[in-house]
């Protein structure tokens, strides 16, 4: 029973990154610019299995280090790993700021990027769904849960499962889009055409306070173990 309690706890705080995850405007945009495409059969499943494979290792790189940072200073590990949440919770938090004032101003170069993705064949766009993950604010925000974990005291087997419940509900918002078009194309196309309007008005204000959020929280628990 304790081993259930301890693994829902550590799940529950993952969960809010992973929803900041997943709601990051940069790769569902990509996705629906793939999707609307004439290859998107063909580019759609090897995009999100890059971008899952990017998550995944971005979370499990910070984990280790975090781990391996733990096991070195020994009985100074709570504080420089509060110190580390503090800082990953400021980095959040100016991301968010620099996000904020450009939501609706996206630049045309970045507009033009995206629009070039749908001329991408099967491992270009894997390459670019991994290449998601190491944007700065998905590097931060995977860092974050990283954190997360390491500071726990899960077993092996809770740390894989809460690695990919982490995983799937960051994906979860490219992944549902992808099957959801592939099983019904001709359904799907008039929302994804309405979706992408809508993200490109509001996608980069809704990260915007999501990343607010999260960093707030990462600083405030890293300032509370402190004291």
């Amino acid at each position: 029973c304790s081993e259930l309690v301890t693994r829902d706890l550590e799940l529950g705080s993952l969960l809010p990154i992973a929803i900041a995850m997943a709601l990051s405007s940069v790769p569902i945009t990509a996705t629906l610019v793939i999707l609307l495409s004439p290859r998107r059969r063909q580019s759609s499943i090897p995009f999100l299995a890059g971008w899952m494979l990017s998550i995944g290792v971005v979370v499990l790189a910070a984990a280790s280090g975090t781990f391996a940072l733990r096991r070195s200073l020994r009985g100074e590990q709570l504080t420089a790993i509060a110190i580390a949440g503090i800082v990953l919770g400021g980095a959040l938090i100016i991301s968010a700021i620099v996000a904020w004032r450009r939501s609706g101003h996206a630049p045309p170069a970045r507009r033009s990027w995206l629009d070039s993705l749908g001329s991408l064949g099967p491992l270009a766009a894997f390459g670019v769904g991994f290449a998601m993950g190491f944007r700065p604010k998905a590097l931060l925000l995977g860092a974050a849960a990283g954190l997360g974990l390491a500071s726990s005291s899960l077993t092996q087997r809770q740390d894989a499962i809460a690695v990919g419940f982490y995983i799937v509900i960051s994906a979860s918002t490219v992944a549902v889009p992808v099957i959801w078009t592939l099983v019904s194309p001709d359904r799907m196309e008039p929302r994804l055409v309405r979706w992408r309007g809508w993200l490109d008005r509001h996608g980069d204000l809704v990260t915007a306070v999501i990343t607010m959020i999260i960093g707030v929280v990462v600083m405030a628990a890293g300032i509370a173990d402190l004291l």
